[in-house]
């Protein structure tokens, strides 16, 4: 853990170093350009490559944990008097790994989980490592649906209020209905194979559940994280469009417009926050007001990056150099809806690649993403210049 606080305080004192610059030259009434462009570009470079950096010792600590507590709930597995492996997974796996077959680990008993020792602990490591890659299947960032089928799954909506008015005693109440319609999310399969060898597949201490879980759930946070961000940027509303003549780059008051022209009751939900690609990230973290002071804040291990108040996440949208809407979002993200189907399926064949000595492992799993209201979450619009 303190290595990943010793890179959040790196991370965070480049960050800070690169707003100076900005801040200063804000002062001065100076362009950001020459030599304090490249140092400010070099810092939010570094600042970049430090964030990759803290995802992937997340992940090491993560799994080391995990390790750790798999070779203590499993020692009486792999010592030579072990008599009970019906129950473990690992042997489970393993099992299928010989004789082939298919086997189900469903979603909805991940929250009673705490170990590796059961059917459930790949569902919990997929979910749990998608979230830390996806914002589009994070419980906390957007609203997830846990579905049992794969029908298309609809969501009653209002998109347009009734009008209501002051009626004198005994007087007619005019009929006002508003406007119902609904969103359909329609579940896609994500897919993915592993291959591990007959030695891998039939070592007892190998801890294979840990390996195919994480890798098919970056695997499949990736594919997920495109197709959503795809589509809930076309379904979002423009909110503000680039006032820059010579920059595509956003300034302060288009980032204003874009959160103030979001409904109040929206901007002010609890999971309000905006939406953007790394790489436009790196543009506005050197961005300030109208006194000079920067609009962004960095995060630490608890808490996220915030944007003129709000959280900001990253996301799979495309670039500011797209002079098409959808490189920057904000508003209400829980009206953000992914619906999971069931669990993640695992079917393993030895068959496949029998030439090669290799069992092979296919992840599945299916869900759909959309945003239920429209006006909720705003896009921003790159100056085209």
């Amino acid at each position: 853990m303190s290595d990943i606080r010793n890179l959040h305080e790196k991370r965070a004192s480049l960050l800070t170093e690169a707003q100076s610059i900005v801040t200063d030259l804000a002062s001065k009434g100076e362009a950001l350009e020459g030599e304090s462009q490249v140092r400010f570009e070099k810092l939010t470079a570094e600042a970049a490559t430090v964030a990759q950096a803290i995802r992937s010792e997340k992940e090491a600590t993560e799994a080391r944990t995990a390790a750790d507590a798999a070779r203590a709930e499993f020692a009486a597995v792999i010592a030579p008097a072990a008599a009970k492996v019906d129950a473990d997974e690992n042997a489970e796996l393993r099992a299928l790994a010989r004789t082939g077959g298919t086997r189900n680990f469903e979603y909805r008993d991940v929250t009673k989980s705490t170990g590796l020792g059961n059917p459930v602990t790949i569902a919990d490591r997929v979910n749990v490592i998608a979230g830390q890659f996806n914002p589009f299947l994070n419980a906390d960032i957007v609203t997830v649906i846990r579905a049992a089928t794969g029908n298309t799954l609809s969501i009653p909506r209002v998109t347009a209020l009734g009008t209501a008015g002051s009626v004198a005693e005994a007087g007619t109440i005019t009929e006002s209905d508003g406007t119902l319609s609904k969103l359909d999310l329609s579940p896609v399969k994500w897919a993915t194979l592993i291959q591990v060898s007959d030695e891998l597949a039939n070592d007892a201490a190998f801890d294979l559940s840990a390996m195919i879980a994480d890798k098919c759930g970056q695997e499949v946070a990736v594919a997920h994280g495109a197709f959503a961000g795809t589509a809930i940027a076309a379904a979002a509303t423009i909110g503000a469009t680039g006032t820059g003549t010579a920059s595509i780059n956003p300034t302060y008051t288009d980032l204003a417009k874009l959160k103030a022209s979001v409904n109040q009751v929206y901007r002010r939900a609890p999971k309000a926050g905006w939406l953007m690609n790394d790489t436009t990230l790196g543009v506005v973290t050197g961005l300030v007001d109208t006194t000079g002071q920067p609009i962004f804040r960095a995060g630490d291990s608890n808490n996220p990056d915030r944007l003129l108040g709000a959280p900001v996440y990253s996301a799979a949208l495309i670039d500011l150099t797209d002079d098409t809407a959808g490189a920057i979002l904000f508003g209400d993200l829980g009206q953000i809806y992914t619906a999971l189907v069931g669990g993640v399926r695992i079917d393993v064949s030895r068959e496949y690649a029998f030439n090669l000595g290799l069992v092979s492992y296919r992840c599945e799993v299916r869900g759909a993403s959309g945003l239920v209201q429209a006006s909720a979450v705003k896009s921003y619009k790159s100056a085209n210049v």
